[in-house]
């Protein structure tokens, strides 16, 4: 059957040309839509590495100088125990499950530090997100350990050693088995141990980027906190999910006065997945956009191909109602114009492949950060299942009622 199937295709070759040709072009311009989609989705669902449900952002006030309630200068250290005090009082509150400080290192607040870090001659290719934390972070937003612990991330903190992920030890620790118990630098001629490795930590739905090395906040780091610049100070909380219900104002009305602490107040409370919506807002309308365009893309696609097929089924009902009263059934007909239609398909989606993988050997797909001749095969596997079933839908509307006429009345269309 097959080759009298090819037989047919090469005697309609003139016609079959342009069905080629549209496949070929298609193909191309489907497979981009299908990869973009694969690559985003991917990128979206992938693991973060953390949990920020029930969880909140705390920043303190300072009082002014005028306000009735100021107190005089006191020193440095005498601040920094006092943000202690705080965080302990945090921590203690019934509805809270963990509290934690830290700078530059709570999630979806667009606030960073990086730096390069250094093993021996080995060093990161670009530099990597720097983590000030005290211990009780990794409770807060969860993160594990690559043997899946947090508390083995609470503990490095604790003993003044460093967390690295999974990424730098790839990175500065190739082929060896383990990076705990290893030193590293930050460029400088400080040495520190690596206690711990964590999981890798995204920085965002949108981003892959999860190079991340995390120290303990000391109180000689926290004293440059103690003064005007008090806000940049992270407090961060989880909170216990059964009393997350009106936390915010549940919290201060029983914390308000317990955390005036010297001249601090509480100043802000954040809802942490509330931020993330606002820092992403603008990612996700650019998503949505290039979806909805997407969608278009593929209705019209979809339309074109189940038109063409439609087109060229109607006009063959006498060549069906010949082949019927010559005593071919009505399911051996479509079989033949399914395989009919695949194999043309086939014919033009393989080429179509390698100009996609040339276009990647020469560096004009190289925005594509992952693109890998794997990811090509399956972005054309799903074009080919989407323009097969296209085709499919294509034959079998048209051709249904056609195989159903009598052969008298379609030859005599004929």
């Amino acid at each position: 059957m097959i080759k009298h199937i090819l037989q047919i295709i090469w005697n309609e070759r003139k016609q079959n040309a342009g069905i080629w040709l549209e496949f070929f072009l298609v193909s191309v311009f489907l497979w981009f839509i299908v990869d973009f989609l694969y690559v985003t989705i991917g990128i979206y669902t992938k693991p973060m590495g953390f949990d920020t449900e029930h969880t909140y952002i705390m920043r303190l006030g300072i009082l002014n100088e005028n306000s009735p309630e100021f107190k005089e200068e006191e020193s440095v250290q005498k601040k920094v125990e006092q943000l202690l005090i705080i965080q302990e009082r945090i921590q203690h509150n019934p509805l809270v499950e963990a509290a934690s400080l830290s700078f530059h290192s709570s999630p979806h607040i667009g606030s960073n530090r990086s730096r390069h870090v250094y093993r021996d001659t080995f060093q990161t290719n670009f530099p990597v997100l720097e983590r000030t934390v005290t211990p009780e972070f990794f409770k807060v937003f969860r993160y594990k350990s690559k043997n899946g612990s947090t508390d083995e991330l609470v503990r490095t903190v604790e003993k003044d050693e460093f967390v690295i992920s999974e990424s730098i030890e790839r990175l500065l620790f190739p082929g060896e088995e383990s990076a705990v118990g290893k030193e590293i630098s930050l460029g400088d001629s400080i040495i520190y141990r690596v206690g711990a490795v964590s999981k890798g930590v995204r920085y965002d739905h949108f981003n892959t980027w999860d190079l991340y090395f995390a120290h303990s906040l000391s109180n000689k780091t926290l004293e440059t906190f103690t003064g005007d610049n008090i806000n940049a100070l992270e407090i961060c909380v989880r909170v216990k999910p059964e009393e997350e219900s009106d936390f915010i104002d549940r919290f201060r009305s029983e914390m308000t006065e317990q955390l005036r602490v010297g001249n601090y107040y509480l100043s802000t409370i954040e809802s942490i997945p509330e931020n993330r919506k606002i820092y992403q807002r603008d990612d996700m309308n650019n998503l949505r956009t290039r979806m909805f365009i997407t969608f278009f893309l593929l209705v019209n696609i979809f339309l074109g191909i189940i038109g063409t097929f439609w087109f060229r089924t109607q006009h063959r009902k006498g060549e069906i109602g010949l082949r019927i009263a010559l005593g071919d059934t009505p399911k051996k007909i479509l079989e033949k114009y399914y395989i009919e239609g695949l194999i043309l398909l086939t014919s033009a989606i393989i080429p179509a492949t390698v100009i996609i993988y040339v276009l990647k050997v020469t560096g004009l797909l190289s925005y594509y950060e992952t693109f890998t001749w794997g990811r090509c095969l399956i972005g054309f596997g799903i074009t080919y299942l989407l323009l097969a079933l296209m085709i499919i839908i294509g034959i079998w509307f048209p051709a249904r009622k056609a195989v159903k006429v009598p052969p008298v009345e379609a030859l005599r269309d004929e």
